[in-house]
């Protein structure tokens, strides 16, 4: 169903949105002269010489040309403007309604009468064209018909003559080439029809009531829509213009020929406001109905005018439910659905840039609330608590039903891009929703927080809910794939980013009914033994790495100003590396993986201080031998007699040792386990803080 269609009866007759327009300009003008605010003097059409036009009086030429010079010309021609009549069809139609206020003697005008003092008043030479002039008998043909033949009761026996008078009426052919006398017997036939129902007892009782204004209500109502459409800027989209107020004020003279009463006419107004915001998206316009609805809660009319007010029925479909209700609530109705549907899925509709739009349409929704079924509660993930007002009732639903629209929305996306990406959806779902997040808390949550507190609590608590079912029944798979240790680093990220999210938003506040629901992914039970067998391979690998490193270095140093190895910075550049990968891996940690972290670290240096040790050569073997006092000892008795010290000749292995031993390469390598032992204690700040 049509949300921005109020639900009137259809119209049974042929009648476009350009016919309405049309007709309801002409209602605006009957109104005007019968009111007396508008003063039209009849032409004068007799020829003069043109030699006399100088003696014309000045009278007489005032008297030759339309006077309308009062308060409401500016205003009439502005609506005019806005509602697209032509100069020609205006001129017409005021020539044709100047005496229709003296040719009623008694009741009050209506859309008939008005209809068929244009028929009695207007020729065929009137027109501009032959086409104009069809347009214009067949338009007034099917009004009446409208009128008096469909929407009135069908108990008066002259509905078959008026059914056959009206078909010659339609049939402009015969209109024009009939003599006057038939014309008007056509048109007496129509208003003796329209008198008889004219006369029909009262329903309501109401000063000024009319028969159609109840009979006709539908017809009436879609009239005085064209009509407020005028208050719209054509030129500038979505604007009012700056004589609003004054157009409203001359729609008023209408209300006693259509029927219209204070409240219908701020429910129509406020209608007509958020149509034009729903096609231009202008918040000034939602702001408008907003205050128009205030205003529409404010009216306590008497019984007779409610009960008015009720029979103009609609036809509505909302909410779970089919049936009928008066214009009035129809029109909050069909506002509030709207808006509900927008906010269904306001991740999908809104965004920061138009944050105060969200903000509008929340009050208006909540200005318009409907009675909402148990059933759209009781589907929720995520019930009320006992005693919910009917308010944050209300911003709960709409707030988990958004998330769960925005959810669907990133899991379609996910899929998609995981064929492109080579990743797996979860992955890209989490990142996905860790957008959704952010969004939710800088754009949404402050809003929806001053109606209900728990709002960011509840979008948060079911972001990570739904994620949660996806990642769980992805585990409970017999069959992981080789990319379970990126997903479960997604997902760890994701739940600690929901976590410093509501810690950020409610501190360490405690006894939410909602805290039942935040069950933990338990992504630890998974991530444990995976992160140890990714650790004890990177043990093998920075351990074979070093060997390699360690093998080939040549003791040289690495520049003249930089007199190291080579060797210990490649080592120490994998062992940062492998410590930036365990922390970066998103994963839960504990103790036992640091543990197993620095056991395999230690390993490696050692292995390499090892090596180093293994390439030098014992104090013994080092030439020249150490003199005699050096070797001092109390036990030596000094006037021995001293033996003679043989050389004894190196290993080949030793000589080769000590010829590699040259002096820059001792230094290289004191300065390198200097190093050594700075980086060691960087290391160890870094991973026992």
């Amino acid at each position: 169903m049509d949300l921005l269609s109020l639900g009137l009866p259809r119209l049974n007759a042929e009648l476009s949105d350009d016919d309405l327009r049309e007709t309801a300009y002409e209602v605006l003008l009957a109104s005007l002269f019968v009111s007396g605010k508008l003063y039209f003097a009849e032409e004068k059409r007799e020829k003069k010489p043109k030699f006399l036009k100088g003696l014309r009086s000045k009278t007489e030429g005032s008297n030759s040309a339309p006077q309308m010079e009062n308060y409401y010309t500016h205003h009439l021609d502005l609506i005019r403007v806005q509602m697209e009549i032509s100069e020609s069809m205006d001129t017409l139609a005021k020539r044709a309604l100047r005496r229709i206020g003296s040719k009623m003697v008694q009741g009050q005008l209506d859309v008939p009468c008005i209809s068929l003092q244009l028929l009695s008043s207007v020729g065929k030479f009137d027109f501009p064209t032959e086409r104009l002039r069809v347009q214009w008998q067949r338009r007034q043909a099917n009004v009446l018909e409208e009128l008096l033949l469909f929407s009135a009761s069908r108990e008066c026996s002259m509905s078959e003559t008026l059914r056959i008078v009206l078909s010659k009426l339609k049939n402009t052919e015969d209109w024009v080439v009939s003599v006057p006398d038939g014309r008007i017997e056509v048109l007496t036939i129509i208003e003796r029809y329209n008198t008889r129902l004219s006369a029909a007892p009262k329903k309501f009782g109401l000063k000024g009531e009319t028969y159609h204004w109840t009979q006709s209500y539908h017809f009436n109502s879609r009239l005085y829509e064209k009509l407020l459409s005028s208050v719209f800027d054509m030129l500038e989209d979505g604007q009012l213009v700056e004589e609003a107020d004054e157009i409203l004020e001359t729609m008023k003279l209408t209300w006693p020929i259509l029927g219209i009463t204070q409240k219908l006419h701020d429910a129509l107004y406020a209608w007509a406001l958020f149509q034009k915001f729903a096609q231009t998206g202008e918040i000034l316009l939602l702001k408008q109905t907003d205050l128009q609805i205030q205003k529409l809660k404010l009216h306590n009319n008497v019984r007779e005018a409610e009960l008015y007010i009720d029979s103009f029925v609609c036809s509505v479909e909302g909410f779970g439910s089919n049936g009928t209700l008066n214009l009035v609530d129809s029109a909050l109705l069909k506002i509030n659905m709207w808006c509900h549907r927008q906010l269904k899925n306001y991740h999908l509709y809104f965004s920061q840039a138009n944050c105060s739009i969200f903000e509008s349409m929340l009050n208006l929704v909540l200005l318009t609330a409907a009675n909402l079924t148990d059933d759209d509660e009781e589907a929720m993930l995520i019930g009320t608590s006992l005693g919910s007002t009917p308010e944050s009732t209300l911003i709960h639903i709409l707030v988990v039903r958004s998330i769960q629209a925005a959810y669907k929305n990133a899991l379609i996306s996910a899929d998609g891009q995981s064929k492109a990406e080579f990743k797996h959806p979860l992955i890209l779902l989490a990142s996905e929703l860790k957008l959704l997040v952010e969004k939710e808390c800088s754009a949404f949550s402050p809003v929806l927080h001053k109606y209900y507190p728990e709002a960011g609590r509840v979008a948060l608590t079911v972001f990570h809910l739904l994620y949660g079912q996806q990642l769980e029944l992805f585990l409970e798979g017999s069959d992981h794939s080789e990319s379970l240790k990126e997903i479960l680093g997604a997902s760890n990220s994701f739940e600690l980013c929901i976590a410093q999210k509501l810690y950020s938003m409610y501190g360490e506040a405690a006894g939410s009914s909602l805290s039942n629901f935040l069950k933990p992914y338990m992504i630890d039970r998974f991530s444990s033994p995976i992160i140890l067998q990714w650790l004890h391979a990177q043990h093998e690998n920075v351990l074979e790495w070093t060997k390699r490193t360690i093998e080939i270095e040549d003791w040289e140093p690495l520049s003249v100003h930089r007199k190291l190895a080579t060797s210990m910075v490649e080592v120490f550049r994998i062992v940062e590396e492998t410590i930036d990968q365990f922390f970066n891996s998103s994963l839960p940690l504990d103790i036992v993986h640091l543990r197993s972290l620095l056991i395999g670290i230690t390993s490696s240096l050692q292995v390499y201080l090892l090596h180093m040790e293994n390439q030098q050569v014992s104090r013994a073997t080092l030439l020249p031998v150490a003199p005699v006092l050096t070797r001092y000892a109390e036990s030596v008795n000094p006037f021995a007699k001293r033996k003679l010290i043989e050389p004894a000749v190196r290993e080949e292995k030793v000589a080769n040792k000590l010829n590699n031993l040259t002096v820059p390469k001792l230094c290289v390598k004191l300065n390198t386990l200097q190093l050594f032992a700075e980086c060691c204690s960087t290391l160890e700040i870094n991973l026992i803080p």
